[in-house]
């Protein structure tokens, strides 16, 4: 019976149809292979969490953005992201776990936000984690992690920017914030210090309930703390100069100061981090060290972030053991990676596209159906063709598949125990380059040379 549905996507996801599958595919198992190359082992967990879980965990904006729904007598929701079901893992199975306890996660998290460029309302994140370690040490890996992911992926210029909460909550109070939610409306205005004007900031921290005078305090120790540069050192000096005799901001300076030594050690080049002492960011469970990575030529926000969550598990119904780590974001990984031109420029496809001379016959589909087995048994990628269409039909098939090599076995090689190899590639000239006819014995060791050995 017709029906007069349209056939859509709700708005802010999206299908990802060859090649664009294949490239996530390489650029998760590029980053998976970093994760695990640092020891991480794999962790999964459902999409779907109790509300009681998901809620209040991320702020006043996660539980705005993350999809709530009634389920027969149970309330649940859509995980907003990786960290928190990770944090529920941990209370939950704890005896389970040998701490330090080093786990990543890839998978679709969901938040009803506005959809814009490299943002949508399902996306992947990549999420890896270190927990049971309080000192900066494991902070200091999250972000060498993070290097090192971005150099696998061909990044070359990008920032990964570093703050820590308690020099960030210590500079609210000093400015006269005095409760909690003027120090994270403090703290957000920080946050989108480079995105929004300061007429605008101004205002939403009016409306947050901070003063004239707080404001006007905010926005002139913002101008001091723009101005601050030089080496990561040098910028924690200016801090601390700044905020002279403050035992929270000096918490959060110390802490700062161990990490940018230890990533010293662990060889990241001081190019590509930097001490941001106005970097925020938004969920409220971070308690330590946050971090971010912005490429400057891209068009997008930061591609990675995360931070140090010391009372989360706490929450969740465990006892309190620290935890740190971060996560890309696959979607705006490879948006970046696309305006930079760094994607891979061949994709996995099939390797061998093996035809049926005439589909009619079942003799020649026997022949082809024991011809691609033995490709396949090599360990080859190989698809046969399934149609009625000619022979001329099915090379453009194979072409349009991308496949390099087709494999014709006809009448006169079935009769000679021969096969016709041909090679869809094009040569630097562009001209295609020309079959040939092997012995059948001969295919593997035509296939290694051809396939295996480039």
């Amino acid at each position: 019976m017709p029906t007069n549905i349209e056939a859509r996507n709700y708005r802010g996801t999206r299908d990802y149809l060859r090649p664009e599958s294949d490239l996530r595919r390489i650029v998760v198992d590029k980053i998976i292979g970093v994760f695990e190359r640092f020891g991480f082992e794999p962790l999964e967990t459902p999409i779907i969490e109790l509300r009681e879980t998901l809620l209040g965990k991320y702020g006043e904006e996660g539980n705005r953005l993350t999809y709530f729904f009634r389920k027969g007598d149970e309330e649940i929701g859509l995980r907003y992201d990786h960290t928190v079901p990770l944090s529920r893992v941990v209370a939950q199975h704890l005896k389970e776990i040998v701490l330090p306890y080093r786990r990543y996660a890839v998978g679709p998290v969901f938040r009803a936000d506005t959809p814009q460029k490299g943002r949508y309302r399902q996306f992947t994140q990549c999420d890896f984690d270190i927990i049971g370690v309080s000192e900066p040490i494991a902070d200091a890996e999250v972000v060498t992690v993070s290097y090192n992911v971005l150099r696998q992926l061909g990044f070359e210029e990008f920032e990964i920017q570093i703050s820590d909460r308690n020099l960030l909550n210590g500079m609210a109070k000093a400015i006269g914030a005095s409760t909690q939610e003027q120090i994270f409306a403090v703290l957000r205005s920080w946050d989108k210090i480079d995105k929004a004007s300061r007429e605008q900031i101004s205002g939403e921290l009016g409306n947050a309930g901070v003063s004239s005078g707080v404001i006007e305090s905010f926005n002139k120790i913002t101008d001091r703390l723009l101005e601050v540069r030089g080496s990561n050192e040098e910028i924690l000096v200016q801090v601390q100069s700044l905020f002279p005799q403050n035992q929270e901001i000096e918490k959060g300076i110390n802490t700062l100061r161990k990490l940018n030594n230890y990533l010293t050690l662990f060889g990241v080049p001081p190019k590509y981090y930097r001490i941001s002492p106005t970097l925020a960011r938004g969920l409220d469970y971070y308690t330590g060290p946050i971090f971010e990575t912005v490429v400057k030529r891209a068009q997008i926000g930061s591609i990675t972030g995360g931070g140090r969550f010391d009372n989360l598990i706490e929450k969740l119904g465990g006892p309190q053991i620290p935890g740190t780590g971060s996560s890309f974001g696959l979607e705006r990984v490879i948006t970046v990676m696309e305006q930079l031109g760094i994607t891979p420029k061949e994709l996995p496809g099939i390797e061998v596209f093996v035809t049926v001379f005439d589909p009619n016959s079942y003799d020649c589909q026997e022949e082809s159906i024991k011809l691609i087995s033995q490709v396949r048994n090599l360990g080859y990628k190989a698809e046969m063709y399934m149609g009625d269409g000619r022979l001329s039909k099915q090379l453009q098939l194979a072409d349009r598949r991308r496949c390099p090599l087709v494999i014709i076995v006809g009448p006169d090689e079935r009769e000679n125990d021969l096969v016709t190899v041909k090679d869809l590639r094009k040569s630097p000239g562009g001209e295609k380059i020309n079959q040939v006819q092997i012995k059948r014995q001969e295919l593997p060791a035509f296939l290694e040379k051809l396939l295996k050995s480039e």
